[in-house]
Parts: C-alpha cells; structure tokens; sequence
C-alpha cells in the first residue's frame, strides 16, 4: 500500500505498536469499514427518496430540486470516501472517484442553492450526473473488479447511462413524467448498489 504523507504515531490504533505491520493495516480496515457503511446509507437512501418522489402527492419542482440536491450531496461524499479510503485501487481510479464526488457534491449545492431552477435545468442536470456516474461505473468495473462483483458493477453502470441519456433525450419532459422516470430510476438504481455492497462485504469477509 503506498501513500502520500509519511505515517505518525498519530496515525496508529491506541495500543498499537508503532513498529507492527499490523498498525497501518487496522488503521485502513476502520476506514474502509466506515466508507462502506456510508454508502450502504446512501444507497438505502436513494431507494427512500424514489420512493418519496414516486408517492408524493402533487410533488413540486422545487421538492424535486431538493430530494435530487440531497441524494447528490450523499453520493458525493460517499465518492469521495472511495477515493480516500480505496485500498486496492490505483491511484488514477481514485482520483477519477474523487473529481467526480467533487463534481456531484458542487452539482448538490447548486441544484439546492437554486431551487427555482427550471424544469429544463433540472432534467440536464439529473441526466448529466447520471450519465457521468454510470461511465465512471463502467469504466471501474473494466478496470479492476472481478466475478460477480464485475456483473453487479456493469449492470448498474449500464443502468445509469442508459437513465441518463433517456432524461436528456426525452423531448417535452413533463414534471410529472421526470417524477416517476427518476423515482423509478432511483429505486432500482439504489437496490442494485445495495447488492453490490452485500457482495463487496461478502468478499472482504471470505478474504479476511
């Protein structure tokens, strides 16, 4: 495992001896275990929010605006948290998942911070962070994972790209139909990465 500063006692485990290879390892391990939970939140959490978009009565655009800001800042973050905490992972994969956690964190704060956005900009924006992510998807699942965590991997980047594309090419989108289409979009989206992390968790116990 490489890194970019040089470790400190700091950085070690209270009770840890700062000459064990054990030490950085544990360090690691709590804050992968950590980025996994994390993900696992926001995954459970975009299946609520379609959820919500799809139930709720007479939905504005400015609730669509909020509840789709909310789910870009999560998964910002979550992205972010790969990109720190992907251990195993060369350092061009996690610098891609950090520009784009960034860029979903920035599209988060502008979608919240502008909440009379037009329906237009609304359906660019969700179609865009879509299409970015599910290539970033696509091309991590190429470039490193294997077996069915691959399949998973494909599948949901797929999955994104194709939402993407359908929101940005839909002519005339009404709210009403942007709605249902990123509801349903975000349920299934949020289930399949629920069953990536299941999987993902899986792994790391049969390897341990």
């Amino acid at each position: 495992m490489t890194a970019s500063a040089p470790l400190t006692p700091e950085t070690y485990p209270i009770g840890a001896r700062v000459d064990s290879p054990v030490a950085p390892v544990a360090v690691v391990d709590v804050t992968e275990r950590s980025a996994w939970w994390l993900a696992l939140t926001a995954a459970v959490s975009g299946v609520a929010v379609g959820v919500l978009m799809i139930v709720w009565p007479q939905v504005t655009l400015r609730v669509v605006a909020v509840l789709f800001g909310l789910w870009l800042l999560v998964h910002g973050a979550v992205r972010l948290a790969r990109a720190i905490a992907g251990r195993g992972r060369d350092g061009g994969e996690r610098a891609l998942a950090g520009v784009i956690g960034l860029f979903f964190v920035v599209a988060g704060v502008v979608a919240l911070r502008n909440l009379l956005l037009s329906l237009t900009l609304i359906v660019t924006l969700i179609g865009l962070m879509w299409l970015i992510g599910g290539l970033v998807e696509l091309v991590s699942a190429f470039g490193g994972a294997r077996g069915a965590y691959r399949v998973w991997s494909v599948a949901l980047g797929a999955l994104s790209v194709i939402a993407g594309i359908v929101v940005l090419a839909w002519p005339g989108l009404s709210l009403k139909t942007l709605v249902y289409v990123t509801g349903g979009w975000l349920v299934v989206m949020g289930l399949l990465q629920v069953g990536l992390l299941v999987l993902a968790g899986r792994e790391t116990t049969a390897t341990a």
